[in-house]
């Protein structure tokens, strides 16, 4: 069945405690990244430039790569190197001068400004966002031939959110029966373009509380012209796997009709796909809970939902060359294969 649901299970990985860090009561010194000695580096700096040429001989408006792409890469290519800017620190201790070079604060290729990026937000997150409330991780998948819709159209990919957003809602409150209606959920989505074999694939992956806040109005409050209020949380007890059909058959049915009204499908095209066995193609997991008392397990869930497109420890080089790469899987894909093999040109398209 593409839905995957154990409302009572929390999964261990999520859990494991971190590694503890050194209990040496010295601090430790700083050292500089050196970015231009890693594989990707080297790669982007010696391929960009054919790269960019193919592409815009590629394309008959001649316009290739698009702009914003070109400046990713550009700037990756400038982040952590002293020679495109540096701030200079003094420690105020010692009066040890050392420089810290500019980061690019891409959103795409650069490991190092993603991987901040992951660590902050599940940080940010967890400490000043998130309650100490059970929290369940929803991923949505589509068919195959919906995904260039969201690819390449935002508003559509914006749409498609929404709807799971407002059905997710709806079946939270058929979860809490003792919450009233005017109660609400929430939410943080991430959307991913990508897949763990550099492949593209758009899905959705979105933290939820698991129940629903009531506000509660304060009835000890000093000043009357503010009225203090509270909430009171319902958690979603009922959550059965019938009421995950359901979901799942409501998102698919919204989601053809929207694309279907928009003129993306045709209409016997939304009527086969109603027609589809196992969810025709959409696929619905809730399978991962966080306990409330979990923020470290919390903490890594949203490290997972908010990392990079990949993994810069599973990019080698096949024999020094920087023209052939190998790409180590997180796991086995489906034809059973655990790394990829790509050249310069094929790893940089992926990228993009």
């Amino acid at each position: 069945m593409p839905i995957q649901a154990h409302p009572t299970r929390t999964k261990a990985r999520w859990s494991t405690p971190p590694p503890r860090p050194s209990a040496s009561p010295h601090a430790q010194p700083y050292l500089r990244r050196r970015p231009e000695t890693t594989t990707l580096h080297r790669i982007v700096r010696e391929h960009l430039e054919t790269y960019l040429a193919l592409a815009n001989e590629a394309d008959p408006m001649g316009d290739g790569v698009p702009d914003h792409l070109e400046k990713e890469f550009r700037s990756y290519l400038k982040c952590g190197i002293l020679a495109h800017g540096f701030a200079r620190a003094r420690c105020s201790s010692c009066g040890y001068d050392f420089l810290v070079a500019f980061s690019c604060k891409g959103r795409g290729v650069c490991p190092s400004c993603n991987a901040k990026r992951m660590a902050e937000t599940a940080a940010h997150l967890v400490d000043h966002v998130i309650p100490h409330v059970r929290v369940r991780q929803w991923v949505l998948s589509v068919p195959k031939r919906l995904r260039p819709f969201l690819h390449h159209r935002p508003r559509t990919a914006s749409a498609v959110l929404h709807i799971l957003l407002r059905a997710l809602q709806a079946t939270l409150r058929e979860a809490c029966p003792t919450a009233p209606s005017t109660a609400s959920f929430g939410a943080v989505s991430f959307l991913h373009r990508f897949g763990s074999s550099l492949n593209p694939h758009f899905h959705y992956h979105l933290c939820v509380v698991d129940g629903l806040f009531e506000r509660v109005e304060g009835d000890t409050d000093p000043d009357p012209a503010i009225p203090e209020t509270s909430l009171h949380f319902h958690e979603a007890t009922g959550l059965t796997h019938e009421l995950l059909e359901g979901l799942q058959h409501t998102i698919r049915s919204r989601v053809l009709r929207h694309l279907r009204r928009h003129g993306l499908l045709e209409p016997h095209d939304v009527r086969d796909m109603l027609s589809w066995d196992h969810g025709g193609g959409f696929s619905l997991d809730a399978s991962v809970r966080i306990e409330a008392t979990d923020r470290t397990g919390l903490e890594r869930l949203i490290r997972y939902c908010a990392r990079p497109p990949f993994a810069l420890d599973r990019l080698h080089l096949v024999d020094g060359r920087s023209d052939q790469i190998l790409y180590l899987l997180s796991g086995p894909d489906p034809s059973g294969r655990t790394a990829l093999r790509l050249s310069a040109l094929e790893f940089l398209d992926r990228l993009a």
